[in-house]
């Protein structure tokens, strides 16, 4: 019975690994077909929504090539004429392509600077995002700068709030007060973002994950509240809290 238990164990690993290897083969396959519209619209005609609307087709194409598909759940629709700081709970590699997919919306993601450095995605990934280097104080004030002239420009942003995937046995990490500080200046819309089995189809570690349907619900925007200091605390807590039940509802199913 333990021989059988730990033969099943191994194939399912094999599995794992071969289906994330050809996730990565249908990653590049299919950005290396975009690259041409992609390359133009970067670095000739320079504009990022239709960049961003490239980018969604390229993110559903590989997705559903790869074998990850999604139920989205909008609480309202969203108004194409208000700006909005999106911000999702980050748990996996899928979160910004499964993001891209499902926003209807033009947006710039704020990420970690160690992406730019793949080949090929990492200078389209650089000049489309607001990248960042954490562990540079200065380096991160600049990139809510920058944040906040791609809002005044009419794009939304993007921001994980709880800074970087943290490790699997962590529910739901404390969330940064970056983006709520960004809300309270731009005077804009938070729009919360549970994203349910992302860690569980495409975990941080290598063996493991398996095609198949995720989770999302992008939740109702949270009004910026006139004072400062306590519009920051209760953005930080809301979205919080918003993300942390939909989490344990998904759970529960």
């Amino acid at each position: 019975m333990i021989f059988i238990f730990a033969v099943v164990k191994w194939i399912g690993y094999l599995f794992s690994i071969i289906w994330r290897i050809w996730f990565l083969i249908v990653f590049f396959l299919v950005f290396v077909v975009f690259i041409p519209p992609l390359y133009f619209f970067t670095a000739i005609v320079k504009n990022n929504k239709i960049v961003n609307h490239i980018t969604r087709y390229w993110s559903i194409i590989f997705l559903v090539l790869s074998g990850i598909f999604w139920k989205v759940e909008f609480e309202e629709k969203l108004d194409p004429k208000k700006r909005y700081i999106f911000c999702p709970n980050h748990s996996s590699a899928l979160d910004i392509p499964l993001i891209t997919s499902v926003i209807p919306l033009p947006l710039l993601f704020m990420g970690k600077i160690e992406l730019t450095k793949i080949p090929l995605f990492g200078y389209f990934y650089k000049q489309n995002s607001i990248i960042v280097d954490r562990s540079k104080i200065r380096d991160s004030y600049a990139a809510f700068v920058k944040a906040g002239e791609k809002l005044d420009n009419g794009l939304n942003v993007c921001i994980f709030p709880e800074g970087g995937i943290p490790p699997s046995k962590i529910f739901l990490k404390k969330f940064k007060n970056g983006p709520f500080k960004l809300a309270v200046e731009k005077n804009i819309y938070i729009v919360p973002i549970t994203l349910a089995d992302n860690k569980s189809h495409f975990p941080q570690e290598y063996f493991k994950g398996y095609p198949g349907t995720v989770r999302v619900k992008v939740h109702k925007a949270i009004k910026v509240e006139t004072s400062e200091e306590k519009s920051i605390e209760n953005l930080n807590i809301s979205t919080y809290n918003t993300i942390f039940e939909q989490l344990k509802i998904y759970g529960s199913k």
